[in-house]
């Protein structure tokens, strides 16, 4: 008879364990997902720096070499002029 409480208590046991394994796994899982994709944004994020660095480095070498302004906001082309 203690055999057989024995078993069905370890036997619980065991399916607990496997129970808090599994929501481990599960959470660990979760934050590789969730560093994944703050990876990625950090990716995106700079490359856009570098396309917007890029943007004003050239935007500043043409004003240099042409000797002209940019064309401020809110202003339409006046190359028709």
């Amino acid at each position: 008879m203690w055999e057989l409480s024995h078993k069905k208590h370890g036997s619980t046991s065991v399916a607990q364990q496997l129970a808090q394994m599994r929501a481990e796994l599960v959470s660990i899982g979760e934050k590789e997902r969730v560093l994944r994709e703050r990876s990625a944004d950090r990716e995106v994020y700079r490359y856009l720096l570098d396309a917007h660095r890029l943007i004003a480095r050239a935007s500043f070498l043409e004003e240099k070499v042409l000797n002209i302004s940019p064309p401020r906001a809110g202003e339409g082309s006046q190359l028709a002029a």
